[in-house]
């Protein structure tokens, strides 16, 4: 196989993953982004009682190679730089990061939605700190990303 090769199977299997991990819940869609967004993912947060659509964007990583989240913070180092290069988003947004030897997950903020005083903030991150992602660690960040929309929205009508 070519390193070609490799690559593109890697990404199609880092991109399955994620859209497993993603449609485990029933509350979230996954769209393809336009190529503009140097993102990978949208991922639309379904809520009945709210007119507006709450969306994150996902980018995703991964190598062949077992990894431990420290290893992973420092691969990542260039992704975050180039992140950073991009333009501000307006939305949060989040990294997936898949080791496919040892079949492990990681999770990291790159716009982080975050309410100091009740105001809603994003917090663009400089470097990857990655947590395991889990089940239960993105019920976490679907809720996060709906209280931030929340505080965003009481913000608008105000």
């Amino acid at each position: 196989m070519t390193d070609e090769a490799k690559e593109l199977f890697l990404a199609d299997r880092v991109r399955a993953l994620a859209t497993v991990l993603l449609t485990r819940r029933d509350d979230l869609t996954i769209a393809e982004t336009k190529q503009t967004t140097g993102l990978d993912l949208h991922v639309y947060i379904d809520r009945e009682d709210k007119p507006m659509r709450l969306a994150f964007g996902v980018l995703l990583r991964g190598v062949a190679s077992p990894m431990t989240a420290d290893s992973a913070n420092q691969v990542l180092g260039p992704t975050i730089g180039q992140f950073q290069g991009m333009r501000k988003f307006t939305y949060p947004v989040c990294l997936f990061f898949f080791t496919m030897r040892d079949e492990k997950a990681y999770f990291a903020w790159l716009a982080e939605p975050v309410l100091t005083g009740g105001a809603p903030k994003l917090v663009h991150h400089g470097k990857a700190n990655c947590v395991a992602l889990t089940d239960d660690l993105l019920g976490q960040v679907v809720e996060r990303i709906v209280g931030w929309y929340d505080a965003v929205e009481t913000v608008l009508i105000a």
